[in-house]
């Protein structure tokens, strides 16, 4: 596991300072998601559909991160936000320079939380997205399909966004013309997409989902020769270690800026390792972030076979989010793996408990909550509920988490080593084979 989050320490704050220096612009970077504030939602409160506001006076480091948060005002009072509101504060991450250009170290702030009982239900849609950033037009067309250079194109991304403000898990719709690539260019180029973590009125945007439509303007004078093939989920079988993503943190930027986010495209070897990379994106720009993610390319190997890959064609864009190793941050968990070993279902039949068969259970489920390996691989797993309980369907999932492993670098950049993932496995008692058809019994020769 992971360091546990900030302690928050209460404390008075002296009115004529904080008037004096108060932060009116903050610019967040990470805001806990939807899932955050649906636990903090007091329980009471979330079984009658009660909303609150709460306003919190904090403090912010000069790597942008929260501390000495107290309430000032609770609407209503006396129904548990005011307690919900300080737990996330420890999820809250800021720029370490706000809109005005001037470091936020030693500033407060206002901070506006909102509990609102549509957070209690995934799948928001957020209908007016608050960029921080979108792709440029230059990077656009370096995204263009070939089958699209003439004529253009539309495709629309539909996406989870991030505590982080990155967007997650996309599918695609609503392409037109379908059949000149635009699909794959979407996907590919998802990861230069960043929002503002948090809404002016105190809202998450993490764990809301996101509708972004995508236009690629053709040109008549184009033309129709080949181009390279984008990759943004890449199979790796070696990645970085997070002892290593933290050791590559700009040594200038340690106590200054609590996280910062790089995209690389780079060229594959014919062993799946990367050469001549560039860069596609640099959050904040100019503090040293792309150094660093240059300085781990060489521990990235790409699962290819060289007899049947063409890979003279290929780039693939390689995110990396690293976070300040001086500070302290929540446990993170796995929510959207790219498993790259999978269970075959064949064996999946063959631990079907038999105590499930024969109280007449045809399928059941347990939940799994696991750390992850370096490798990808899911180790210390434990059963955190089952059903039906105690006809074996917990141990028959742990015998099937115990051959699984996920991609050992994650779509938004991070390293998935000392990670938690909650697993749940299904199973399904398959149908029995048809008994075999008797041949017809053979006609005596004629005498």
């Amino acid at each position: 596991m992971r360091s546990i989050g900030l302690v928050l320490a209460l404390g008075l704050l002296s009115l004529g300072a904080a008037r004096a220096a108060d932060l009116q612009n903050p610019v967040w970077a990470k805001a806990p998601d939807r899932a955050d504030w649906a636990r903090a939602y007091p329980a009471a409160a979330a079984a009658a559909g009660l909303s609150g506001a709460v306003k919190m006076r904090c403090v912010a480091t000069s790597a942008g991160l929260l501390q000495n948060c107290t309430v000032i005002e609770e609407t209503p009072a006396g129904n548990g936000f005011a307690a919900a509101a300080l737990s996330l504060a420890s999820g809250m991450e800021l720029k370490p320079t706000a809109a005005d250009g001037a470091p936020v170290a030693g500033r407060n702030l206002i901070v506006p939380v909102k509990f609102e009982p549509a957070l209690l239900h995934p799948g928001a849609i957020i209908t007016n997205p608050d960029w921080m950033r979108k792709p440029k037009l230059e990077e656009l067309q370096n995204y263009m399909p070939t089958g699209a250079m003439r004529s253009g194109g539309r495709v629309v991304l539909h996406c989870i966004v991030t505590g982080r403000g990155l967007v997650d898990n996309c599918t695609t719709s609503d392409e037109t013309p379908s059949d000149h690539g635009l699909r794959s260019a979407a996907l590919a180029m998802s990861s230069l997409f960043i929002l503002k973590p948090m809404t002016i009125d105190g809202l998450p945007v993490g764990g809301g989902e996101i509708n972004i439509p995508i236009k690629f303007e053709g040109s008549s004078g184009a033309s129709a020769q080949s181009t390279v093939r984008v990759m943004s989920a890449a199979p790796w079988f070696a990645a970085p270690t997070l002892d290593q993503v933290q050791a590559a943190f700009p040594k200038s930027a340690i106590g200054k800026i609590a996280s910062g986010h790089v995209v690389l495209r780079c060229s594959l070897t014919r062993n799946g390792g990367l050469v001549d990379c560039d860069r596609v994106s640099e959050e904040p720009a100019g503090a040293g972030f792309e150094h660093a993610a240059e300085s781990l390319v060489k521990d990235f190997k790409v699962v290819t076979d060289p007899k049947t890959d063409h890979l003279a064609d290929v780039r693939v864009d390689v995110p990396f989010d690293f976070r300040d190793p001086s500070q302290a941050t929540p446990p993170i968990e796995v929510h959207n793996p790219l498993w790259v070993q999978h269970v075959d279902p064949t064996k999946a039949a063959a631990v079907y408990p038999e105590a499930a068969i024969k109280a007449g259970f045809k399928t059941g489920v347990a939940m799994l909550v696991c750390s992850v390996a370096h490798s990808g691989a899911l180790t210390g797993c434990t059963v955190d509920s089952e059903a039906p309980a105690d006809v074996g369907f917990g141990e028959a999932a742990l015998k099937i988490a115990a051959v699984m492993a996920m991609n050992p670098w994650t779509q938004q950049g991070q390293p998935v080593d000392g990670m938690t993932i909650r697993l749940p496995i299904r199973l399904v008692l398959p149908d029995p084979a048809p008994p075999a058809a008797t041949p017809p019994a053979a006609t005596p020769p004629a005498k």
